[in-house]
């Protein structure tokens, strides 16, 4: 009985540091557990806050890119409301067709074979004019004039074929010495000369545009070679010379043709209305320079009188055309 009383006994005391060191390892590993619960189970603060570094990465761009300047392209040019039209180069083609408003000559003479020279006065008559180009309009350039900003300008070099049609009506008359147009006094008209006339001219233009407005002014000139054809070419005189003596003659119907240097001044306006498609409005100053026609050696002071020949020659005869056409880009 003592005995078991002593084992009882023996066994209590070994339980109880083995249930003293059990609930001490249970509280020691209670606050660990508390401290890892969070990583174990995220709370909703943390997954809100994974996206903000990839969004941050899409929407901000470098430091290095965002202080790059913005690359206008050749092909466009930029204002206060954004880009206003192509700039670069192209190619076009045109034509157009008017009228000779009015010709005139300088220092122009005409003279019957064994006649004394007569003055040639203007021509009045309306003529036909027509016209194909060909040619390239550079890339707009902003130019800095004297004054001002700069200047959008383009600069065009084209080729142009002119075909100019007109019948001739020119009053002939004397100067105070029978020698021509040199300044002295002009006689009363005598008589006239009449012809038609046909010119084939080729020129090459060189133009200035003013890009970037509703509509395009533009001027320039030209530098080319004509080629004249007069035909059916009569002179009628009936009337006194320089001195007051009785004059009467005339001529036969001839033909003449001449080559000679062409000088011109285009002023013009052009509106794209469609596209690559544009309307241009046009005035030219356009000369042939140094004309001269011989119409024939017969003389006509023969007796009796017959119908000779004839010449004529200028420093220079002029034409004033109004135009108008359409001009294609591509």
């Amino acid at each position: 009985m003592a005995l078991r009383i002593f084992l009882l006994g023996l066994i209590f005391l070994l339980a109880c540091p083995i249930q003293a060191q059990e609930n001490s390892g249970r509280l020691s590993v209670a606050p660990s557990s508390v401290t890892n619960a969070p990583s174990a189970t995220p709370t909703q603060p943390p997954a809100a806050k994974a996206p903000e570094p990839t969004s941050s990465m899409v929407d901000a761009p470098l430091p290095e890119i965002a202080n790059q300047p913005k690359v206008i392209t050749p092909s466009q040019t930029s204002g206060t409301d954004g880009p206003l039209g192509p700039r670069d180069g192209h190619w076009y083609t045109s034509i157009g067709a008017g009228a000779m408003v009015q010709q005139f000559t300088e220092n122009g003479t005409a003279t019957a074979k064994g006649q004394i020279p007569l003055d040639q006065g203007d021509n009045g008559q309306l003529g036909t004019y027509i016209c194909v180009k060909g040619g390239y309009d550079f890339a707009v350039r902003d130019v800095q004039l004297a004054f001002g900003s700069p200047v959008p300008m383009r600069t065009a070099m084209e080729l142009e074929f002119i075909y100019l049609g007109s019948y001739e009506k020119l009053a002939l008359s004397p100067t105070s010495t029978g020698t021509g147009n040199t300044g002295n006094q002009v006689l009363p008209s005598v008589g006239t000369e009449t012809s038609n006339l046909n010119v084939y001219n080729v020129n090459l233009n060189g133009l200035v545009k003013f890009e970037e407005l509703p509509v395009t002014p533009y001027f320039g000139g030209g530098v080319g070679c004509a080629v004249l054809y007069s035909t059916n070419h009569k002179m009628q005189v009936d009337g006194t010379d320089a001195n007051g003596n009785p004059v009467s003659y005339e001529t036969a119907l001839g033909s003449a043709n001449n080559v000679c240097l062409s000088l011109q001044a285009i002023v013009g306006l052009e509106k794209k209305i469609y596209e690559n498609l544009s309307l241009f409005i046009e005035y030219k100053f356009l000369a042939f320079m140094d004309v001269q026609f011989n119409y024939g050696n017969e003389s006509t002071t023969t007796t009796p009188p017959v119908a000779g020949g004839a010449s004529s020659s200028n420093d220079f005869m002029a034409q004033q055309i109004i135009s108008s056409g359409l001009k294609w880009s591509f």
